[in-house]
């Protein structure tokens, strides 16, 4: 791969949670990133379609060095169901590692990045919470600029 790159990791669609039991969603995982040294990566909310009480948590996970295990590397904020659309960005950079090991068993907290986990690969997810209404849907892409 030549750098930089930009990357589509979730191509904008529109997602629902027919069943209301709020599972998550997995993109493909984008690969072949050992040589990146770092990573923009922007989650365009096209739009939303539901209740003040649904919540969109959109995350982004790097494949940890074991090659099997995947951290979550960024939690962007919480969206609303009733929420307008809405960009937000984050950067993964490694060369600023921070002086404190990072709790990974557990996802980040809303709106937390954590710069530096970095990995060969990149996956998206999602969960769709529903406030009970069962007609929640989220609009959304997730891309990258990798350097």
């Amino acid at each position: 791969m030549h750098y930089p790159s930009v990357l589509t990791l979730a191509a904008v669609a529109e997602h629902t949670d027919e069943k209301g039991d709020g599972d998550p969603h997995l993109h493909a995982a984008v690969s072949d990133l050992a040589a990146a040294r770092r990573i923009g990566i922007l989650l365009d909310v096209v739009a939303m379609g539901g209740a003040a009480g649904d919540v969109l948590d959109v995350y982004v996970d790097v494949l940890g060095p074991d090659g099997t295990t995947w951290l979550n590397a960024v939690h962007f904020p919480q969206i609303a169901g009733n929420g307008a659309a809405a960009k937000h960005f984050a950067v993964l950079d490694p060369s600023s590692p921070g002086t404190s090991t990072l709790a990974a068993t557990s996802d980040a907290s809303a709106g937390d990045v954590r710069p530096a986990l970095f990995g060969s690969a990149l996956r998206v997810r999602h969960t769709l919470v529903d406030a009970g209404a069962h007609g929640q849907k989220a609009k959304y892409g997730v891309s990258a600029i990798v350097q």
